[in-house]
């Protein structure tokens, strides 16, 4: 086992930092599908905020799958899921069975997420160095 050193722990706090600001994004992209759910009406504004989230979601992720490698086990690829959620306004009315679909898929995403961000805290909080 390697000895822990600064470096180290400041490469840990860096991958928790990205899984976290991944995370919130990825709950505001939700909130935002779930209003809509709620309210069946979409404004000119949210539509261009949920576009420009989904943008950042789709190259933040790829980048988290490439960069966290073995922390981020198994993670759901989100390209289908965002291309399942086109827009605010394709949403409103979806068959049930097509939002449960898409809530489970978020929800799978969001457990894998947790998965990794709880492993790194584990290794912050014990000193072990990440084996790369």
């Amino acid at each position: 086992m390697s000895t822990w050193n600064e470096k180290e722990k400041e490469e840990i706090e860096y991958r928790i930092k990205v899984i976290k600001q991944f995370i919130e994004l990825w709950e505001r992209y939700d909130a935002m599908f779930q209003a809509l759910h709620r309210d069946l009406d979409a404004t000119n504004e949210q539509e261009e905020e949920f576009f420009k989230i989904k943008s950042q979601l789709a190259r933040r992720h790829q980048y988290l799958i490439e960069y966290l490698e073995d922390e981020y086990v198994k993670p759901e690829v989100i390209t289908s899921y965002l291309s399942d959620t086109l827009t605010l306004h394709n949403m409103i009315g979806i068959h049930f069975d097509f939002y449960k679909k898409l809530r489970m898929q978020w929800h799978a995403t969001f457990l894998h997420l947790n998965e990794a961000l709880g492993y790194l805290m584990t290794r912050l909080e014990l000193e072990m160095p990440l084996d790369i």
